[in-house]
């Protein structure tokens, strides 16, 4: 699953997007990325440590935050089931991916600085 590295020592840096049909963030982003590499809403969620219920649920929302759902389903039968992104699910985990490293270029120096300070490192204030 494709992450964005931070440097040994620095806090993880989360967040979410606030949207108007819901939220985005980390659990949703990661079960995309999953539903990408691996084809399957189930092989996803058990790489996650989630249950049916929860990503069905999951899988739910996503679908419902924009005009058209973001991951398609196929029930197993003869030809097996599966899953995959609609193009607007992949131009959404590559904007967010784009905010992501965004987000912790700006937030880098401050993460620095901040553990510095609470480990006793930096300057009282």
């Amino acid at each position: 699953m494709p992450k964005t590295s931070r440097p040994a020592g620095l806090p993880k840096l989360w967040f979410r997007v606030l949207l108007e049909r819901g939220a985005l963030g980390p659990g949703k982003i990661d079960m995309l990325r999953l539903v990408a590499e691996l084809g399957s809403v189930s092989a996803a969620a058990r790489r996650l440590g989630m249950s049916h219920a929860r990503s069905v649920k999951l899988v739910s929302e996503l679908n419902a935050l924009g005009a058209a759902p973001l991951i398609e389903t196929r029930i197993g039968r003869e030809a097996g089931g599966g899953a995959v992104l609609t193009d607007a699910a992949r131009d959404i985990l590559d904007e967010y991916q784009r905010l992501e490293d965004a987000v912790r270029s700006i937030a880098g120096p401050h993460l620095q600085s901040m553990t510095a300070r609470l480990q006793g490192h930096g300057s009282s204030g």
